[in-house]
């Protein structure tokens, strides 16, 4: 796979801004056993037969707040305003919130069984490779060819689209202004800061931290570190650890309430929860971080289950995530990218947090930010990361 996404190659043709969603973030090395042997590519794929001779159920992988039954940040795009919770039931759809992408790969590896997972763009390769998932029969999906199409060629593996990409956006510390000092806020090394010790909260993300210390070390590539780099990584986060407080696992659950509650000042995170917390405790009071050695930022989207008895009703899911009006109302609500490339800037309610979070910049991508890719030494991301919250 292309390493390396050209954002302002993509982006040039459209004011394009995507959508948004209340979501953990992407982009974790967890748990998980490299599979070598690839499928072989069988061409396009079709799903033929009626949607009604399916069962009407879905179990679905999700990152917390994606769920259809509880945002609007899902449409059906064939019927306008009909949601596709509406028009098959909530009771339809069952949703599990394992954690992080890796420990879903473990957990399907294990025997686990989903109709659609949300995997991100880093994932794509193991996935794919993993005999675990069926490509997508895109002309099922209306809304595909709006898709930018270099996010689209990230999803395709043997020639077959295994993955639908549909929400981007970005990784970076999200600290209170009141508290830090700004001075100190220029860099990922404010995790490290003694002056901020038990007020800092790092995400317990696997390949995540591990990135994070790559880019303080100067690695050449943080996602395929040396083994002497992932040495001096770990040895990093193990530093780290003196004056973190806790390493957070839920977005919703103990990471937000922490720092609403001033417990944590300091934190990982992405564009919603600069959001929420703005929110709730003034846009005065935090700050999400442009750091200096670059923000991580992450594509994500649907893979099928290779095992799913609902093939038409998954791809009938995907495209209400896919369409237009779902992205609209996701970057509405929550301040993320999506990966349609027909939304217009104009359809963006506030424009000051569009522009803070780079949504509709050409090179909203490119570097310095880092956009996760395959790590081919994920095992050793797992391992050492396992090492280090065990030191």
């Amino acid at each position: 796979m292309d390493t390396r996404m050209h954002r302002r190659d993509f982006l040039k043709s459209s004011a394009a801004l995507g959508g948004a969603a209340l979501i953990a973030g992407c982009g974790s090395s967890e748990g998980i056993t490299q599979n070598t042997e690839a499928p072989a590519s069988t061409g396009p794929v079709s799903y033929g037969g009626s949607i009604d001779a399916e069962p009407n159920k879905l179990v679905i992988s999700e990152w917390p707040g994606y769920e259809a039954g509880g945002t609007k940040a899902q449409t059906y795009g064939m019927l306008a305003g009909t949601s596709y919770t509406d028009k098959y039931g909530a009771k339809s759809l069952k949703y599990a919130d394992i954690g992080n992408d890796d420990k879903v790969l473990s957990a399907v590896k294990a025997g686990q069984k989903f109709d659609l997972i949300h995997p991100c763009v880093g994932y794509v390769e193991d996935w794919a490779q993993s005999g675990l998932v069926q490509p997508f029969d895109t002309s099922l999906l209306p809304s595909f060819g709006n898709l930018f199409p270099e996010m689209i060629e990230r999803g395709k593996f043997n020639g077959q689209q295994y993955w639908i990409p549909w929400d981007w956006g970005y990784s970076s510390i999200l600290y209170r202004k009141d508290k830090v000092d700004p001075a100190d806020a220029q860099s990922w090394d404010l995790f490290w800061n003694p002056k901020y010790k038990g007020h800092i909260s790092m995400w317990d993300g696997g390949s995540t931290p591990l990135r994070i210390a790559g880019l303080l070390i100067g690695a050449a590539d943080i996602d395929n570190m040396t083994d002497e780099e992932l040495a001096e990584a770990k040895a990093k986060l193990i530093e780290q650890k003196k004056v973190n407080k806790f390493y957070w696992t839920s977005e919703y659950g103990d990471m937000q309430p922490a720092f609403k509650s001033g417990d944590i000042w300091i934190t990982y995170s992405w564009p919603n929860d600069y959001k929420d917390m703005g929110n709730a405790l003034g846009f005065d009071k935090v700050e999400y971080m442009d750091p200096k050695e670059g923000k991580l930022a992450w594509v994500c989207g649907f893979v099928m289950g290779k095992d799913t008895a609902s093939p038409l009703h998954a791809h009938e899911y995907v495209e209400s995530f896919i369409n237009h009006d779902a992205c609209v109302d996701l970057i509405n609500l929550f301040a993320y990218g999506a990966s349609d490339s027909t939304v217009q800037k104009s359809e963006v309610k506030d424009q000051k947090l569009a522009t803070k979070l780079n949504i509709g910049d050409p090179q909203a991508l490119e570097p310095p930010v880092h956009l996760e890719k395959y790590i081919p030494n994920r095992d050793k991301y797992q391992q050492i990361w396992a090492e280090v919250k065990a030191s």
